[in-house]
Protein backbone atom coordinates (compact mmCIF):
# COMPACT_ATOMS: atom_id res chain seq x y z
CA UNK A 1 0.00 0.00 0.00
CA UNK A 2 1.43 3.52 -0.68
CA UNK A 3 0.75 6.76 -0.34
CA UNK A 4 -1.73 8.10 -2.77
CA UNK A 5 -0.40 11.89 -3.58
CA UNK A 6 -3.10 14.59 -2.53
CA UNK A 7 -2.07 16.97 -4.87
CA UNK A 8 -4.88 16.49 -7.37
CA UNK A 9 -7.34 16.60 -4.35
CA UNK A 10 -6.15 20.49 -3.80
CA UNK A 11 -8.90 21.84 -5.17
CA UNK A 12 -12.25 19.84 -4.97
CA UNK A 13 -13.86 22.81 -7.46
CA UNK A 14 -16.44 25.60 -7.06
CA UNK A 15 -19.30 24.75 -4.54
CA UNK A 16 -22.70 23.23 -6.17
CA UNK A 17 -24.96 24.51 -3.77
CA UNK A 18 -25.35 27.84 -2.16
CA UNK A 19 -23.74 29.04 1.07
CA UNK A 20 -26.86 28.42 2.93
CA UNK A 21 -27.83 25.47 1.56
CA UNK A 22 -27.60 22.86 4.31
CA UNK A 23 -24.75 20.34 3.78
CA UNK A 24 -23.19 16.94 5.18
CA UNK A 25 -19.28 15.84 4.89
CA UNK A 26 -18.18 12.79 4.06
CA UNK A 27 -14.61 12.44 5.32
CA UNK A 28 -12.14 9.66 4.61
CA UNK A 29 -10.09 7.56 2.27
CA UNK A 30 -11.15 5.43 -0.80
CA UNK A 31 -13.76 3.72 1.36
CA UNK A 32 -15.53 7.12 1.88
CA UNK A 33 -14.54 7.88 -2.34
CA UNK A 34 -15.46 4.58 -3.42
CA UNK A 35 -19.19 4.82 -1.49
CA UNK A 36 -20.59 7.71 -4.06
CA UNK A 37 -20.24 4.77 -6.49
CA UNK A 38 -23.86 3.95 -7.37
CA UNK A 39 -22.73 0.37 -9.00
CA UNK A 40 -20.61 -0.04 -5.74
CA UNK A 41 -24.60 0.63 -3.54
CA UNK A 42 -22.13 3.34 -1.79
CA UNK A 43 -23.36 4.88 0.91
CA UNK A 44 -22.74 8.16 0.09
CA UNK A 45 -24.42 7.39 -2.66
CA UNK A 46 -27.57 6.14 -0.68
CA UNK A 47 -27.46 9.13 1.41
CA UNK A 48 -27.42 11.59 -0.87
CA UNK A 49 -30.93 9.66 -2.66
CA UNK A 50 -32.13 9.60 0.93
CA UNK A 51 -31.24 13.73 1.03
CA UNK A 52 -32.06 14.31 -2.12
CA UNK A 53 -32.97 17.81 -2.57
CA UNK A 54 -32.98 18.82 1.41
CA UNK A 55 -28.84 18.72 1.85
CA UNK A 56 -26.37 18.27 -0.14
CA UNK A 57 -24.13 15.76 0.81
CA UNK A 58 -20.45 16.49 -0.19
CA UNK A 59 -17.43 13.66 -0.56
CA UNK A 60 -14.08 14.35 0.82
CA UNK A 61 -12.74 10.89 0.41
CA UNK A 62 -9.28 10.65 -1.00
CA UNK A 63 -8.00 7.54 -2.42
CA UNK A 64 -4.24 6.10 -0.21
CA UNK A 65 -4.86 8.16 2.92
CA UNK A 66 -4.53 8.23 6.27
CA UNK A 67 -5.67 10.56 9.25
CA UNK A 68 -1.96 11.83 9.36
CA UNK A 69 -2.07 12.46 5.51
CA UNK A 70 -5.03 14.41 5.87
CA UNK A 71 -4.80 16.75 8.64
CA UNK A 72 -4.67 19.75 6.02
CA UNK A 73 -7.24 19.01 3.82
CA UNK A 74 -9.69 18.81 6.79
CA UNK A 75 -8.80 22.04 8.07
CA UNK A 76 -8.77 23.09 4.34
CA UNK A 77 -12.18 21.51 2.77
CA UNK A 78 -14.10 20.78 5.88
CA UNK A 79 -13.92 22.91 8.49
CA UNK A 80 -12.07 25.73 6.51
CA UNK A 81 -15.61 25.58 4.09
CA UNK A 82 -17.87 25.50 6.82
CA UNK A 83 -16.06 28.45 7.87
CA UNK A 84 -16.55 29.69 4.00
CA UNK A 85 -20.17 29.10 3.38
CA UNK A 86 -21.38 30.17 7.01
CA UNK A 87 -24.35 29.27 8.11
CA UNK A 88 -26.20 26.53 8.50
CA UNK A 89 -23.93 24.71 9.87
CA UNK A 90 -23.08 20.69 8.67
CA UNK A 91 -25.90 18.69 9.74
CA UNK A 92 -23.52 16.06 10.25
CA UNK A 93 -19.86 15.44 9.13
CA UNK A 94 -18.68 11.47 9.53
CA UNK A 95 -14.90 10.27 9.94
CA UNK A 96 -14.16 7.12 8.20
CA UNK A 97 -10.72 6.53 8.33
CA UNK A 98 -8.19 3.84 9.68
CA UNK A 99 -8.07 0.96 6.68
CA UNK A 100 -4.83 2.93 5.55
CA UNK A 101 -3.11 3.65 8.74
CA UNK A 102 -3.42 -0.15 10.28
CA UNK A 103 -0.96 -1.24 7.62
CA UNK A 104 1.94 -2.93 9.15
CA UNK A 105 5.32 -0.39 9.57
CA UNK A 106 7.04 -0.13 6.78
CA UNK A 107 4.38 0.54 4.27
CA UNK A 108 4.10 4.20 3.49
CA UNK A 109 0.69 4.38 5.07
CA UNK A 110 1.42 2.98 8.17
CA UNK A 111 0.52 5.43 11.41
CA UNK A 112 1.39 4.27 14.85
CA UNK A 113 -1.91 3.58 16.78
CA UNK A 114 -0.97 5.83 19.29
CA UNK A 115 -0.78 8.60 16.76
CA UNK A 116 -4.46 7.48 14.80
CA UNK A 117 -5.23 8.27 18.24
CA UNK A 118 -4.13 11.40 18.27
CA UNK A 119 -5.53 12.36 15.16
CA UNK A 120 -9.43 11.14 15.32
CA UNK A 121 -9.37 12.98 18.83
CA UNK A 122 -8.24 16.57 17.24
CA UNK A 123 -10.76 15.82 14.12
CA UNK A 124 -13.82 15.24 16.70
CA UNK A 125 -12.65 17.66 18.62
CA UNK A 126 -12.49 20.14 15.92
CA UNK A 127 -15.66 19.78 15.15
CA UNK A 128 -16.87 19.92 18.55
CA UNK A 129 -15.70 22.79 19.65
CA UNK A 130 -15.77 25.08 16.22
CA UNK A 131 -18.28 28.18 15.98
CA UNK A 132 -18.47 26.99 12.19
CA UNK A 133 -19.57 23.56 13.22
CA UNK A 134 -21.41 24.64 16.64
CA UNK A 135 -24.34 21.89 16.53
CA UNK A 136 -23.07 19.31 13.68
CA UNK A 137 -23.05 16.01 14.85
CA UNK A 138 -20.03 13.95 14.68
CA UNK A 139 -20.14 10.15 13.26
CA UNK A 140 -16.95 8.17 14.12
CA UNK A 141 -17.63 5.11 11.63
CA UNK A 142 -14.79 2.47 12.41
CA UNK A 143 -12.87 0.57 9.68
CA UNK A 144 -13.56 -2.66 8.05
CA UNK A 145 -12.15 -5.78 8.10
CA UNK A 146 -10.38 -7.25 5.15
CA UNK A 147 -10.85 -10.58 3.39
CA UNK A 148 -8.06 -12.66 4.11
CA UNK A 149 -8.14 -16.43 1.97
CA UNK A 150 -8.05 -19.25 4.37
CA UNK A 151 -4.74 -21.04 5.02
CA UNK A 152 -4.69 -25.06 4.84
CA UNK A 153 -6.30 -27.17 6.80
CA UNK A 154 -4.52 -28.08 10.26
CA UNK A 155 -3.04 -31.54 11.11
CA UNK A 156 -5.74 -33.57 13.11
CA UNK A 157 -2.86 -34.55 15.60
CA UNK A 158 -3.95 -31.91 18.55
CA UNK A 159 -0.05 -31.53 19.30
CA UNK A 160 0.63 -30.42 15.86
CA UNK A 161 -2.52 -28.64 15.22
CA UNK A 162 -1.67 -26.11 18.10
CA UNK A 163 1.94 -25.44 16.17
CA UNK A 164 0.33 -24.73 12.84
CA UNK A 165 -2.49 -22.51 14.02
CA UNK A 166 0.04 -20.22 16.10
CA UNK A 167 2.23 -20.34 12.94
CA UNK A 168 -0.72 -19.35 10.35
CA UNK A 169 -1.29 -16.52 12.86
CA UNK A 170 2.13 -14.92 12.14
CA UNK A 171 1.44 -15.02 8.32
CA UNK A 172 1.11 -11.34 6.81
CA UNK A 173 -2.51 -11.76 6.21
CA UNK A 174 -3.55 -12.64 9.63
CA UNK A 175 -1.67 -9.93 11.15
CA UNK A 176 -3.31 -7.49 8.72
CA UNK A 177 -6.18 -8.84 9.75
CA UNK A 178 -5.70 -8.31 13.52
CA UNK A 179 -4.29 -4.92 12.96
CA UNK A 180 -7.36 -3.69 11.82
CA UNK A 181 -9.60 -5.24 14.13
CA UNK A 182 -7.30 -3.46 16.93
CA UNK A 183 -7.86 -0.42 14.59
CA UNK A 184 -11.76 -0.62 14.56
CA UNK A 185 -11.40 -1.40 18.85
CA UNK A 186 -9.59 2.07 18.80
CA UNK A 187 -12.22 3.74 17.22
CA UNK A 188 -15.18 2.33 19.71
CA UNK A 189 -12.98 3.29 22.45
CA UNK A 190 -13.09 7.11 21.46
CA UNK A 191 -16.24 6.59 20.74
CA UNK A 192 -18.03 6.05 23.62
CA UNK A 193 -15.80 8.34 25.17
CA UNK A 194 -17.01 11.17 23.21
CA UNK A 195 -20.40 9.54 23.78
CA UNK A 196 -19.85 10.34 27.44
CA UNK A 197 -19.43 13.88 26.93
CA UNK A 198 -21.16 14.93 24.36
CA UNK A 199 -25.08 14.11 22.56
CA UNK A 200 -23.68 15.29 19.28
CA UNK A 201 -21.02 12.10 18.95
CA UNK A 202 -22.12 8.93 17.49
CA UNK A 203 -19.63 6.05 17.03
CA UNK A 204 -20.82 3.74 14.48
CA UNK A 205 -18.56 0.20 14.62
CA UNK A 206 -18.80 -1.27 11.44
CA UNK A 207 -16.03 -4.02 11.35
CA UNK A 208 -18.32 -5.80 13.91
CA UNK A 209 -21.59 -5.12 11.65
CA UNK A 210 -19.85 -6.88 8.62
CA UNK A 211 -18.39 -9.87 10.46
CA UNK A 212 -21.93 -10.29 12.34
CA UNK A 213 -23.44 -9.74 8.69
CA UNK A 214 -21.44 -12.56 7.44
CA UNK A 215 -21.78 -14.96 10.51
CA UNK A 216 -25.24 -14.75 10.32
CA UNK A 217 -25.59 -15.71 6.58
CA UNK A 218 -23.93 -18.84 7.55
CA UNK A 219 -26.62 -19.55 10.04
CA UNK A 220 -24.52 -18.53 13.11
CA UNK A 221 -26.26 -17.61 16.23
CA UNK A 222 -24.68 -14.69 18.48
CA UNK A 223 -23.08 -17.21 20.86
CA UNK A 224 -21.66 -19.14 17.53
CA UNK A 225 -20.58 -15.92 16.84
CA UNK A 226 -18.99 -15.20 20.26
CA UNK A 227 -17.20 -18.97 19.95
CA UNK A 228 -15.56 -18.11 16.67
CA UNK A 229 -14.44 -14.85 17.97
CA UNK A 230 -12.75 -17.31 21.57
CA UNK A 231 -11.34 -19.38 18.89
CA UNK A 232 -10.05 -17.11 16.82
CA UNK A 233 -12.26 -18.12 13.74
CA UNK A 234 -13.56 -15.02 12.29
CA UNK A 235 -14.23 -15.13 8.71
CA UNK A 236 -11.63 -12.45 6.71
CA UNK A 237 -8.99 -13.78 9.37
CA UNK A 238 -7.44 -15.85 7.20
CA UNK A 239 -7.21 -18.96 9.57
CA UNK A 240 -7.27 -22.35 8.68
CA UNK A 241 -10.93 -23.33 8.79
CA UNK A 242 -12.47 -20.17 8.26
CA UNK A 243 -13.88 -18.74 5.42
CA UNK A 244 -13.68 -15.48 3.17
CA UNK A 245 -16.11 -12.64 3.37
CA UNK A 246 -16.35 -12.86 -0.90
CA UNK A 247 -16.15 -10.45 -3.41
CA UNK A 248 -19.85 -9.24 -3.33
CA UNK A 249 -18.99 -8.05 0.27
CA UNK A 250 -15.00 -6.97 -0.57
CA UNK A 251 -14.92 -6.84 -3.97
CA UNK A 252 -10.26 -6.74 -3.68
CA UNK A 253 -10.54 -8.08 -0.13
CA UNK A 254 -10.56 -4.06 1.13
CA UNK A 255 -12.76 -2.21 -0.85
CA UNK A 256 -16.83 -3.27 -0.04
CA UNK A 257 -18.89 -4.86 -2.77
CA UNK A 258 -22.28 -4.44 -3.47
CA UNK A 259 -23.83 -7.01 -1.10
CA UNK A 260 -22.49 -5.01 2.20
CA UNK A 261 -24.86 -3.38 3.62
CA UNK A 262 -25.35 0.52 3.06
CA UNK A 263 -24.03 2.28 6.10
CA UNK A 264 -27.23 4.05 6.88
CA UNK A 265 -28.54 0.23 8.07
CA UNK A 266 -25.62 -2.04 8.45
CA UNK A 267 -26.27 -2.05 12.78
CA UNK A 268 -28.48 -0.68 15.30
CA UNK A 269 -27.68 3.13 13.60
CA UNK A 270 -29.72 6.22 12.11
CA UNK A 271 -28.43 8.96 10.28
CA UNK A 272 -30.13 12.14 11.33
CA UNK A 273 -32.86 13.39 9.60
Amino acid sequence: MFLTSLAEFDDPGPDETAPDYPRIYLFGDSLTERGFFEQNNGFGWKLGKYYEDRVEVVNRGYGGQTTRSLRDHFDKWVLGQAERRGPPAPLFITIFLGANDACFAGHDTYVPIAEYEEHIRYYATSILENPATKGTKVILITPPPIDVPPQSDLSEIPPVREAEFSIAKLGMGPRTWASKRRFAEKIVEIGREFEEKSELVAVLDFWTAITKFSCREKGKTDEEYAKLDDDEMLPGSGMPGTWKFGRSVFTDGLHLGKKVLPLSTASEFSYPD
